[in-house]
């Protein structure tokens, strides 16, 4: 579990490795442990696991989803107006996800910058309720 001062990672390498890893939550920290992830790991990260507000942050192939959950209704993060779908890999599993609910990882990167202020992040940003 994490807290609102601490993001979990969990990594699943092309190599079959899992490592799971605690950090505190801000951007620079993040950005410097995304930096050293290899590009064809699936990342996933928690922020303020289990508890409302959360959220979570999946990256694969340059791309991530981000999900904020808030008064217990989910949200994803609208990244662009692509149409179709684009295949990543979320929790070491395959998956389709629309390419308009996903953004760059320097996108989701910076999101963290905005951790506590989720209310205020819901404003700024464009989000598909679930």
């Amino acid at each position: 579990m994490t807290s609102k001062d601490s993001i979990g990672c969990e990594i699943w390498s092309v190599d079959g490795d899992f490592i799971e890893q605690v950090f505190p939550a801000n951007r620079g920290a993040v950005s410097e442990f995304l930096a050293s992830v290899g590009p064809d790991d699936s990342v996933s990260m928690v922020w303020n696991d289990g508890e409302d507000p959360c959220l979570m942050i999946a990256l694969s192939e340059g791309r991530a989803i981000v999900t904020l959950i808030l008064n217990t209704a989910f949200h994803t993060l609208v990244g662009s107006v692509e149409v179709g779908d684009v295949e990543m890999v979320v929790g070491g599993q395959s998956i389709l996800q629309p390419k308009r609910l996903t953004v760059s990882v320097d996108d989701a990167a910076r999101l963290i910058g905005e951790i506590p202020d989720v209310e205020g992040m819901l404003q700024r940003h464009s989000w598909h309720r679930e």
